[in-house]
């Protein structure tokens, strides 16, 4: 949907064909195919090269002073979103549909020619700069994340200042190097619950679901989490296969004993925070996880948790290695930023040329 129309075969995933051949319907170069399911979301694209598309699609067919490229941005401006819902039969958002019927009915007020070449020449050229932009983080989260994996598979080994190499590599199990934080809230005292999301990290509760989940007087059995905690949320999902462990960076606040919360005693914190943004430590979780358990989450008892085994350099190169991941972070974070900024930048383009 965010790439407009895309060969199959270059999504990178296999996806199976829902039509036979000869169901399928044809495209020409600068035709645009919405999606009758999700137009209302701005599901639609333009042809570059002729080909064929499922019968789940709408194939439309620009009429002379028609720019496909103009109004393949304007299906996706906020009031064309808007009425592309209102015109969609349904009783629920997953149910909605947009034939070509209802569709056609839509009013619009259209530009001459020669504005709607314009308006489009200004978006494509916004839109192919977000291309670059994302491809960018993409290449740099890509890079970071395998540098990450040699150097703690000690494929990538730093040397000091003066040249000599550092020590060779203890490996040690968690549990000597943090313990389980067990104090609780007994008193009340704290409100700021706190949520482990797999994406954002530690982050305070009504932000993350922009509203209260617990009630106050519920809070007395959770955990007092401090800066510069760590907490694993078994919960698994995409991002986060065996659950993700975040250091929290937040503020202090309580916690759902459903989560697991350690301080670390031992050790440079950024270092055991990259390790744990790697994924070097996964397969030891699914070898103690107990395979009965709920499939969305990891049930892996305490004992096992904190015998997980850590690889440590020695202080000099943790230190080392702590800061050249933690660069390569602030570069993916400028990047984001730059990319955020672009996105609002095409995005108001669009609502002041579409008003």
């Amino acid at each position: 949907m965010d790439r407009g129309m895309v060969r199959r075969d270059s999504i990178g995933r296999e996806i199976e064909a829902d039509a036979a051949d000869g169901a399928n319907l044809r495209a020409l170069p600068g035709d645009l195919a919405y999606n009758m399911m999700r137009m209302w979301q701005g599901a639609v694209g333009r042809a570059p090269e002729e080909c064929m598309v499922s019968p789940a699609y709408v194939v439309l067919s620009p009429k002379p002073g028609v720019a496909s490229d103009f109004f393949e941005h304007w299906f996706k401006s906020k009031r064309m979103l808007y009425l592309l819902r209102a015109y969609s039969q349904g009783l629920t958002s997953d149910r909605l549909r947009l034939y070509f019927d209802d569709f056609a009915k839509i009013p619009l007020r259209i530009p001459s020619d020669l504005e709607q070449s314009k308006i489009a020449a200004l978006l494509s050229s916004a839109s192919s700069k977000l291309v670059q932009l994302e491809r960018r983080c993409e290449l740099l989260k890509k890079y970071k994340g395998g540098v990450a994996r040699k150097i703690f598979r000690q494929e990538i080994r730093f040397r000091s200042s003066d040249g000599r190499d550092y020590p060779e590599w203890d490996v040690v199990e968690l549990g000597s190097l943090a313990s389980k934080v067990k104090g609780k809230n007994k008193d009340g005292a704290l409100t700021n619950v706190l949520t482990n999301s797999a994406t954002k990290g530690v982050v305070s509760q009504s932000d993350y679901f922009d509203r209260e989940i617990v009630n106050g007087d519920n809070l007395h059995g959770y955990y007092v989490v401090e800066k510069d905690d760590f907490v694993y949320n078994p919960r698994i999902s995409v991002s986060a296969p065996v659950g993700p462990v975040k250091r929290n960076r937040a503020v202090r606040g309580v916690m759902s004993p459903l989560y697991t919360v350690f301080r670390f005693s031992d050790g440079n914190l950024t270092f055991l925070e990259q390790y744990f943004e790697s994924w070097e430590w996964h397969d030891y979780m699914r070898s103690v996880a107990n395979s009965g358990a709920r499939h969305d989450r990891m049930n892996v008892t305490a004992d096992d948790f904190f015998g997980l085994p850590i690889p440590l350099p020695s202080p000099e190169e943790q230190n080392r290695i702590a800061d050249f991941l933690a660069s390569l972070d602030a570069k993916i974070r400028e990047a984001e930023t730059v990319l955020e900024n672009a996105r609002r930048y095409r995005d108001g383009l669009l609502q002041q040329m579409y008003v």
